[in-house]
């Protein structure tokens, strides 16, 4: 289980009203078109509805720097598995704007990644839950992270990542539980974070996924597509500037605009379509969510494990 993340003296630190969110901004430029619009936002065209996120620079700015805050917790790595040397292949299932891939074949329904890549990278659009089209025992390593909301079958996908790996290979997923929590109770069952999480989760549900995870739960998924030599590891990320260590503040401060800049678009379709909410409760509820986020006397974190299994050798 992960340690407990202790909290600094609350005096001098920035509070809700002080904090300054374009210091921690980072911008990537969008590529490919052919979209659809819905409240000012862009959603992707293949498969539409698969994936219920915007595709648009604000996600994509969003998406990159919940993957520095991962990559900070992970202590600057990238997986976990234990590859050798001897890698060639890597399949990054859902690789999102695809910004850390190296030697990498990535797959995301949404055409968002770079136009120039190295030769060693290849961008392939397509739906991860039909057929894959690479050969049987192709793959060193099929690697995920926060594909929760994106799959809906997910023995299936290990199924699928069973038979395309080569004898020996691994899988690793990385996932980030959306169920806020404070060490110190800080956040309450009543708290408007809580609200938020639980109808993230509702409206997920009535997608046929969901946003709860555990380690454990991978795992045993995992074994049952065949998997072998399975570690759980267990992580948090602090959402906002309150640790008292000076790389979980790092981290929690590139978490914090994720969400202040990015709740927007996690949430909009969501309720709107699913929960039957209006676009301008929608912000009001979100103003008092953010709130929350901001505030150093709320000590927030989300659970987040990597999972990584190897296929035996025949």
């Amino acid at each position: 289980m992960a340690a407990p993340i202790t909290a600094q003296p609350n005096d001098g630190i920035q509070d809700e009203e002080s904090f300054d969110e374009g210091s921690y901004t980072t911008s990537i430029a969008s590529s490919i078109t052919d979209y659809k619009y819905e409240h000012g936002r862009r959603y992707h065209a293949y498969q539409e509805g698969r994936y219920v996120l915007p595709n648009d620079e604000e996600e994509q700015n969003r998406m990159n720097l919940q993957y520095h805050a991962m990559r900070l917790a992970f202590g600057d790595k990238s997986f976990f598995a234990p590859l050798g040397d001897k890698v060639q292949r890597i399949i990054d299932a859902g690789t999102g704007t695809g910004i850390w891939v190296e030697d990498v074949y990535g797959i995301d329904l949404s055409p968002i990644q770079p136009r120039w890549s190295a030769p060693n990278v290849k961008y392939q659009v397509d739906d991860l839950e039909q057929p894959w089209t690479f050969p049987p025992a192709h793959f060193d390593l099929v690697h995920t992270r926060i594909m929760l909301g994106s799959l809906r079958d997910w023995p299936a996908f290990f199924t699928q990542s069973f038979k395309h790996l080569r004898p020996g290979g691994y899988i690793e997923c990385q996932e980030l539980a959306v169920d806020a929590r404070a060490d110190d109770d800080t956040v309450t069952k009543d708290s408007a974070i809580t609200a938020w999480c639980r109808n993230q989760e509702e409206a997920m549900q009535k997608l046929g996924m969901t946003l709860m995870v555990t380690g454990d739960m991978i795992k045993k998924q995992m074994q049952e597509a065949g998997f072998v030599d399975i570690e759980v590891k267990e992580f948090k990320v602090p959402i906002g500037q309150w640790p008292a260590d000076k790389q979980m503040r790092e981290t929690g401060a590139f978490q914090l605009v994720a969400m202040l800049e990015g709740i927007s678009g996690l949430t909009m379709a969501l309720w709107t379509r699913f929960l039957g909410w209006k676009k301008e409760d929608v912000e009001d509820e979100l103003m008092k969510v953010k709130k929350e986020f901001k505030s150093t006397h709320v000590h927030s974190y989300w659970p987040v494990y990597a999972v990584y299994g190897r296929k035996p050798v025949e």
